[in-house]
């Protein structure tokens, strides 16, 4: 999955622009056979707002406002699709449907804890965010992004993000690891495949990290006679 932060419009190719307002106004206009067409060649997308962030309103924002049919929200879901993504101003999908009267969406979008934040989850984002500032350098000066939140890696027991950031070529991927969080800064100019980090609620610290081999396959068996 994808956390798109970047809220300037300028920053994007124009090809790629387009292509990503397409399937907003798609999300936007309650086209939902477009707009899973276009998530089967884009899977990640799945969770991204319109390029600019004004409003933060994802697919599943945009299913609550209209009051999608329960499908269509479940096929969101399947896909991914963030329950406690929050727009500019703090609303999660549930307290759009709540808000517009969707009384059939409140119980499927209501957020479920699948796997938990170490405690005290605030602490830790704050770390985390430290440490994203730390490596970025002056890259967030000069290009505003919007940090990600870590509540969406509560929604299921392997869930992995992937954070582009503008001015390092590259960015960064995180995900939960028993009691921490493992975070893999990485650059199109690192020649040693980046650096990797254990984040905990007290701080972070530099990892070595060694590619695991494949599992060797099981011997060919005879036929039973």
């Amino acid at each position: 999955m994808d956390w798109d932060g970047l809220t300037d419009r300028g920053r994007y190719g124009k090809a790629f622009l387009e292509e990503r307002d397409r399937f907003s106004d798609k999300a936007r206009d309650a086209d939902w056979t477009g707009m899973f067409e276009v998530l089967g060649k884009n899977a990640g997308w799945v969770n991204l707002p319109r390029p600019g962030n004004r409003t933060g309103f994802a697919p599943l924002h945009q299913a609550a406002w209209h009051g999608a049919d329960f499908a269509v929200v479940s096929r969101l879901l399947a896909h991914g699709g963030w329950r406690t993504q929050r727009t500019r101003d703090g609303q999660r999908p549930v307290d759009v449907a709540r808000e517009r009267g969707h009384t059939h969406l409140l119980e499927l979008l209501d957020p479920v804890v699948v796997r938990p934040l170490p405690s005290p989850a605030e602490m830790l984002e704050d770390r985390f965010h430290a440490l994203l500032r730390e490596k970025t350098g002056r890259c967030f000066e000069e290009t505003h992004h919007l940090l990600p939140p870590l509540s969406p890696l509560t929604e299921g027991p392997a869930v992995q993000i992937v954070f582009p950031v503008v001015g390092m070529m590259g960015g960064f991927t995180y995900r939960l690891e028993e009691d921490r969080l493992r975070v893999h800064a990485h650059s199109r100019m690192d020649s040693d495949g980046g650096d990797h980090y254990h984040v905990t609620p007290q701080g972070w610290t530099r990892i070595k990290h060694s590619r695991m081999s494949p599992p060797p396959l099981p011997a060919p068996q005879a036929p039973p006679s």
